[in-house]
């Protein structure tokens, strides 16, 4: 019995991998830690693709009388750069699959809005010191994005392009003071201006201006772009109604929404870059001075 098994393969496969681990042990000895470090890293790499490798080169070295020092580290040499292409075609593959997740997200969204034209894009780069969670992306004004463009998900509004430049842009979120978004609730079909604030921006909020004293808008409402400006395409949804509260002056109300995306942790966008009727009524809704005096009251 025992006399076949040292006939087997398995012993084979065995008695090959001993042979190698006692060999990079001798030369992890004498060529000292960098050459460990290397080994940790290659450890690392998927091991199915390298234990067929390994089996390769070594049932091959094991056809030579023994293995000299040179022919170790050609062997280790050539294992390692096997991983770093193995690694590569782990990046190629993340980058594919990313590109592929874009284009299916893209293609939902056309379905739904065929009459906007999209440039599906990364995010690359965040201001750690921007309390608004501004953002960067990996395309610009040679990809046909320009500033005022809206920035999309396939949840709906996060913000818009500030800065557009030749390969990148940066985009200002929901959740900044400085961007103003004319929208409507659906349920109520009352109109205002949704904008951020400091205070608001710290719990990931954002909130809808110039609402009536006798507001019916109530939690649970869903707010949608407008239209009105021409800045936005209509009905992108911007998100729900958490609660209504006064203003400053008694008069009106203004409504706090729950954005319909996570506005602190944006991964990929779409920027609409074209839209029926874009810039033909001017600029975006301003929010005058009265938006200073809500945001006192938060």
């Amino acid at each position: 019995m025992v006399r076949d098994f040292l006939r087997s393969s398995s012993f084979k496969v065995l008695l090959i991998t001993v042979v190698v681990l006692l060999g990079l042990i001798l030369y992890t000895l004498s060529a000292g830690g960098s050459f460990l470090a290397s080994l940790l890293g290659f450890a690392s790499s998927p091991m199915q693709s390298v234990t067929a490798t390994v089996t390769e080169d070594v049932t091959e070295f094991l056809d030579l009388d023994g293995l000299s020092r040179d022919e170790l580290k050609q062997l280790v040499d050539s294992l390692l750069d096997s991983n770093a292409q193995l690694h590569q075609q782990l990046v190629d593959y993340e980058n594919i699959r990313q590109e592929n997740a874009q284009l299916k997200e893209q293609l939902n969204i056309t379905e739904q809005r065929s009459e906007n034209q999209l440039v599906a894009a990364s995010v690359i780069g965040r201001d750690p010191n921007d309390v608004f969670y501004g953002f960067s992306i990996d395309k610009g004004t040679l990809n046909g994005v320009s500033t005022g463009d809206p920035v999309i998900t396939s949840r709906g509004l996060v913000g818009v392009v500030s800065h557009a430049y030749a390969t990148t842009s940066l985009v200002s979120c929901l959740l900044s003071e400085d961007v103003s978004v004319a929208a409507v609730c659906v349920e109520r079909q009352e109109s205002g201006a949704v904008t951020g604030s400091v205070t608001l921006s710290a719990t990931g909020m954002i909130r809808m201006l110039y609402l009536s004293g006798d507001t019916q808008v109530q939690p649970g409402d869903v707010v949608v772009t407008s239209g009105a400006g021409a800045a936005y395409p209509k009905d992108i949804l911007i998100g729900e109604v958490e609660r209504v509260e006064k203003s400053e002056n008694d008069i009106s109300h203004y409504a706090v929404i729950r954005p319909s995306e996570d506005l602190t942790d944006i991964r990929d966008v779409f920027v609409i870059v074209d839209f029926p009727g874009k810039g033909e009524e001017g600029a975006q809704v301003d929010v005058g001075t009265d938006a200073q005096g809500q945001e006192d009251t938060e």
